[in-house]
């Protein structure tokens, strides 16, 4: 199945040098959850597949993208022909980044550097202000600005918190995805490599968002190869 993917804008995406995101809507399988995982991780591979072979000129029939859990994907590939060499070396310098949530996956590729990207879906973030406070005290450092805020008083305040806290959590993932680092408490030494990627906030497509579609919050990070 040929999936659907909608390219995602951010702040410098236009420019020479900047990572390109493509957003994949990922429809609910039949059965257990893992069903539709198993399905998102397909899609998200062909279309990256997809963009790339029509970057490179060669097709999607001749990348192959890694599947292996814990491990970013990797695009290689699939045949070795003659004058091959050039396109194994230009795949082998892109970096690629895939997230789920929600019904959707984001990929990504930057082919000057590393690159990382994440979604969270609003819906399924902690609404709890206390366990927002608690989490961006962990890792996101006690200088993360809704952490100053003692109390939260009604419901646009309640959700313009809530959307600050994603809009940071999810770059900060997409720096940690960026950098190949796990999910970890706060440090100062952390924040000192974090800083060396790029991070914008994405819009996603209108058609991913109108008619009440799940609201999302998604990142993009990167750094050039010369930063690496």
């Amino acid at each position: 199945m040929k999936p659907d993917a909608l390219d995602c804008s951010f702040e410098g995406s236009a420019r020479p040098g900047a990572p390109r995101v493509l957003a994949i809507p990922i429809p609910a399988q039949p059965g257990p959850p893992e069903a539709t995982r198993a399905a998102a991780r397909l899609l998200a591979r062909a279309a990256l597949a997809e963009a790339l072979g029509a970057w490179l000129g060669c097709g999607a029939a001749a990348i192959t993208i890694s599947s292996e859990r814990g491990q970013a994907p990797k695009a290689t590939l699939t045949r070795a022909a003659p004058g091959d060499a050039a396109l194994a070396a230009t795949l082998a310098a892109t970096d690629l980044s895939i997230s789920h949530s929600a019904g959707l996956a984001l990929v990504a590729w930057h082919p000057g550097g590393a690159v990382g990207v994440d979604v969270q879906a609003v819906a399924e973030a902690p609404q709890d202000p206390a366990e927002r406070q608690r989490l961006a005290t962990l890792y996101l450092g006690q200088n993360f600005m809704p952490n100053q805020a003692t109390a939260q008083e009604g419901r646009a305040q309640t959700a313009t918190t809530l959307i600050a806290f994603l809009e940071t959590w999810s770059a900060h993932e997409a720096r940690l995805k960026c950098l190949g680092e796990p999910l970890q408490e706060w440090t100062p030494g952390l924040a000192a490599r974090l800083a060396a990627c790029q991070a914008r906030t994405l819009t996603l497509p209108a058609a991913l968002t109108a008619n009440g579609r799940a609201r999302r919050v998604a990142a993009v990070a990167w750094r050039t190869a010369g930063l690496l």
